[in-house]
């Protein structure tokens, strides 16, 4: 499957790491849930629905809708998606298809084809991998006791993870630290890339005081061992230089459908509307 899909499913639940285990009545939700992310990544396709949501003090600076097929036989993709802020919104639609990326915007009489051999995020996304790594082998030390699992009648799984307070361990702040770190980065490289791709959440510059208030996963595993479905809501808390407190609160919600028979079907790219596109290029 995609390492784009895998990254979705993955990085949102950020317990994705470990060796396969093999799944048994006494089987931990800690191996269970890495059992089905490596069983998931292994789909030859599927189809993914993806909701996202950042609040800062209970208004919402950004959302987000997607729908992202994946047939890594035929190695192509596709993903429709919304995206609004405050202020703005933004519809388009991506598709992969003979090694290319095409990108079509609603309001755009133009087909953009991207150059992503040229992208800075693929370094931010590989140091974002690494960090996440080293992190993720730090936390899930003190977590996996904590991820509970419940069989439900009809052979899927319900895997939950909720942290609050005082039991999220100290090695959390530095979750926090690098999800400050990622999002600065990002919104850092958007400021030189064109706007006609970009619809940007203003994050306010926490500075100090920047503590995780509540990690709460919860993923819904089918009986075949794929997830179905998977919820994630991180609170983080902090000051800005100016003293204003903040809380950011984020939601992601994926539901996963039609694995191993989703069909994606090649889409006709009229050639006189393709422009090159070195996406990020500064």
């Amino acid at each position: 499957m995609n390492k784009k899909l895998l990254a979705v499913i993955g990085i949102s639940g950020t317990l994705m790491l470990g060796s396969v285990y093999s799944i048994s009545a006494n089987t931990s939700g800690y191996d269970l849930y890495k059992e089905a992310l490596k069983k998931t990544h292994s789909a030859d396709s599927a189809t993914l629905e993806f909701n996202l949501n950042i609040e800062d003090n209970k208004k919402s600076i950004l959302t987000s809708h997607s729908i992202f097929k994946s047939d890594s036989v035929n190695q192509l993709n596709s993903i429709s998606t919304r995206l609004a802020n405050e202020l703005e919104t933004s519809n388009m639609n991506l598709y992969k298809q003979d090694g290319n990326w095409y990108v079509i915007k609603e309001g755009l009489d133009t087909v953009y084809k991207m150059d992503t051999s040229t992208n800075p995020h693929h370094s931010n996304t590989a140091e974002l991998k690494d960090d996440l790594e080293n992190l993720i082998d730090v936390i899930t030390k003190n977590l996996q006791q904590q991820i509970t699992v419940a069989e439900k009648k009809d052979g899927n799984h319900l895997i939950e993870l909720d942290l609050t307070g005082k039991e999220i361990p100290l090695s959390a702040n530095a979750l926090s630290t690098l999800m400050i770190k990622h999002a600065v980065m990002i919104q850092d490289n958007n400021k030189t890339e064109s706007s006609d791709f970009h619809v940007k959440a203003q994050l306010p510059e926490l500075d100090h005081e920047i503590t995780v208030k509540q990690v709460k996963l919860t993923a819904r595993v089918n009986k075949e061992n794929y997830i179905q479905h998977q919820t994630v809501k991180v609170i983080v808390t902090g000051k800005d230089k100016q003293e204003t407190s903040h809380e950011l609160v984020l939601n992601i919600d994926l539901s996963a459908t039609d694995y191993n028979s989703t069909t994606v079907t090649p889409v006709e790219i009229p050639a006189e509307k393709i422009v090159e596109f070195n996406h990020g290029r500064k």
